[in-house]
């Protein structure tokens, strides 16, 4: 199977003359383009941000006596 027929391949100069429009096709289509450089290849791909996570209410997390001792050495005693 051509690698062409699955993703949509572009020049850079095509990519450069219209690249609002492709990462709006992008976006829209959920489909990632390739495109030629004269070095190789680079990838415009659609990206989801991850979802906010809550922080945690103030004292409801408790450390044991050794996490409390490694806290804030990144590991350096382990």
């Amino acid at each position: 199977m051509n690698v062409t027929t699955i993703v949509k391949m572009l020049t850079v100069s095509k990519a450069k003359a219209s690249f609002s429009g492709i990462a709006r096709n992008v976006v829209r289509s959920r489909k990632p383009v390739i495109v030629r450089v004269p070095n190789g290849f680079i990838q415009i791909a659609p990206y989801d941000l991850p979802e906010d996570v809550p922080a945690f209410p103030a004292g409801s997390l408790k450390l044991l006596p050794r996490e409390a001792g490694l806290h804030n050495t990144l590991g350096e005693s382990l």
